[in-house]
C-alpha cells in the first residue's frame, strides 16, 4: 500500500492510502479533540459535538444529509475517543467526490440549531446508557481511572453532565476552538490514486480557514501501588473482571514497541483463552487489548463469566501474566503470532474504512499516518528476547489496575 502525504496551505494534513483495485473509498476527517479535553464537569461534551454535526449544515438540513447518503449509499458515522474525534464515510468510488463534499460541508460550515441540540440529547443518553449496561465497554471506560495518576481527566461520560452542564454555547466555543485545519487530518483510502485525492482535498478542504489551536494535554502517570475498583449491579447474571497494566506512551519514535505491543497482547490472549475457556472452562470471551494514546497506554485482559468463577479467573489472569514476565516465548508461539498479526493486517487493508482511521489516528496521536505502512515489515523483525524484554518491563504484580463487576 502507498500512502502518499501533503499539507494544504491552510495547514490540513492530508494523507492518500492508494490501493486502486478496491472498489470502495473511505474518507475520515479527524480532529485532535477528544474527551480528556473537554475538563471538569461537561463529561460528554466532546460526543454531544460530534452528534449535532449531523444535524444540519448552514445549507442542509438534517434529512437533505440523509437523503444524499441514501441516493449514493454512503454509510456515514463518527466516533469520539480520548485524544480524538473521527467523521467517516465509505462509499462506492464512483461517488468519492460526493461524499467529500457532503463531508467537508459537515465538518466546515455545522448550523448548531438550538432545536437540534435539546433533540438529539435523547439519543445521546440512551447511547451512554446502553454503554453503562455493557460489560466490555464498562471495562474499556474505566481501566485508565484504576491504572493512571491523573484519572480525573478520564473519567466516563456523565448522564448528569449531559443534561445539566452542557450548554449549545459550550458546544460551539469547542467548534470554534479546536476544530480548525492545522488540529486536523483529512485521509482518503481505497480505489483512487494520490493525484485525484490531493485534487479533492483542495478542492473541498482548502478554503477551511481557521486560527490554529489544540489541546494542551500532560502526561498521564502511573499508580505507585494496585488499584481495585469493584462495580457491583442488581440486575445482572453476568459477571466481568479485568486486569490491566499502564505503559510508556507512544509515538513516532517508538513504532517498534507499538507493534510489540500488539503481539504481547496476541500471546497473552491466546494463553488466556487456552487457559480460562478451553482448559477450565470458566469463560466466553477472554481477550487482551493494547490501548495506545499520545499521552498513555496500557494493556489490559478481560473475561466475562458467572460472578461465583470471577475470583478462579482473577487467579489465572494473574499467573499468565506472571508467566509472561518472567517465562520464555517460544519460537512456534511467537511465529504464529505473527503470522496472525500479518493476516490482520492484510485484511485491514483491504478495509478502506478500517485504514482511514488508523492512519487518520497514527497522524494525529504520534505524528505521522505514514507509520501504518510500516507496520508489516515491523512484525517480520519482531524477535522472542525483544519482546520479553518488554513484558518484564510494563508488567508488575506490585502495581496494575483490576476492575471487577458482579452482582449486589
Amino acid at each position: 500500500m502507498k500512502i502518499h502525504k501533503r499539507t494544504l496551505e491552510n495547514g490540513l494534513r492530508v494523507l492518500i492510502a492508494q490501493k486502486e483495485s478496491l472498489e470502495s473509498v473511505s474518507i475520515v476527517i479527524g480532529v485532535n479533540f477528544g474527551s480528556v479535553d473537554v475538563g471538569r464537569n461537561h463529561e460528554g461534551l466532546a460526543h454531544y459535538l460530534e452528534h449535532m454535526l449531523f444535524k444540519g449544515t448552514k445549507k442542509r438540513s438534517w434529512s437533505q444529509i440523509n437523503e444524499i447518503t441514501r441516493k449514493y449509499n454512503i454509510f456515514y458515522n463518527a466516533e469520539t475517543d480520548y485524544e480524538t474525534t473521527m467523521y467517516e464515510a465509505q462509499v462506492y468510488k464512483r461517488y468519492t467526490e460526493s461524499a467529500m463534499e457532503l463531508m467537508s460541508d459537515m465538518v466546515k460550515h455545522p448550523k448548531f440549531s438550538r432545536k437540534e441540540f435539546k433533540h438529539e440529547l435523547g439519543p445521546i443518553v440512551h447511547e451512554i446508557a446502553m454503554r453503562k449496561e455493557d460489560p466490555n465497554s464498562i471495562v474499556y471506560d474505566n481501566m485508565p481511572r484504576a491504572l493512571f495518576k491523573e484519572s480525573k481527566e478520564i473519567i466516563p461520560e456523565s448522564i448528569s453532565s449531559l443534561e445539566h452542564n452542557i450548554s449549545l454555547q459550550n458546544i460551539i466555543d469547542a467548534y470554534e476552538t479546536y476544530y480548525n485545519p492545522g488540529n486536523s487530518v483529512l485521509v482518503i483510502s481505497g480505489g483512487i490514486d494520490a493525484e485525484s485525492g490531493i485534487g479533492l482535498a483542495k478542492e473541498y478542504m482548502g478554503g477551511f480557514e481557521r486560527k490554529f489551536s489544540s489541546p494542551k494535554r500532560d502526561r498521564l502517570f502511573l499508580n505507585k501501588n494496585i488499584k481495585r475498583i469493584n462495580m457491583k449491579r442488581k440486575d445482572t447474571e453476568r459477571g466481568e473482571v479485568a486486569i490491566g497494566f499502564g505503559c510508556h506512551r507512544i509515538n513516532s519514535s517508538k513504532l517498534h514497541e507499538y507493534v510489540s505491543m500488539r503481539a504481547i497482547a496476541s500471546i497473552l490472549n491466546n494463553r488466556l483463552y487456552d487457559q480460562i475457556r478451553e482448559i477450565h472452562g470458566l469463560s466466553y470471551d477472554p481477550s487482551v487489548e493494547y490501548n495506545a494514546y499520545s499521552t498513555f497506554s496500557y494493556i489490559a485482559a478481560s473475561a466475562g463469566g458467572s460472578p461465583s468463577k470471577l475470583n478462579r479467573i482473577k487467579k489465572l489472569m494473574l499467573q499468565e501474566f506472571q508467566k509472561l514476565k518472567s517465562g520464555k516465548i517460544e519460537r512456534e508461539e511467537l511465529e504464529n503470532v505473527k503470522r496472525g498479526l500479518e493476516i490482520k493486517y492484510a485484511m485491514d487493508t483491504d478495509d478502506t474504512l478500517e485504514t482511514a482511521t488508523k492512519i487518520a489516528e497514527m497522524e494525529l496521536m504520534y505524528g505521522d499516518g505514514r507509520m501504518y505502512g510500516k507496520i508489516p515489515g515491523i512484525i517480520k523483525g519482531l524477535g522472542a528476547a525483544g519482546l520479553e524484554r518488554m513484558a518484564s518491563n510494563y508488567i508488575s504484580l506490585k502495581r496494575y489496575g483490576m476492575i471487577t463487576l458482579s452482582r449486589k
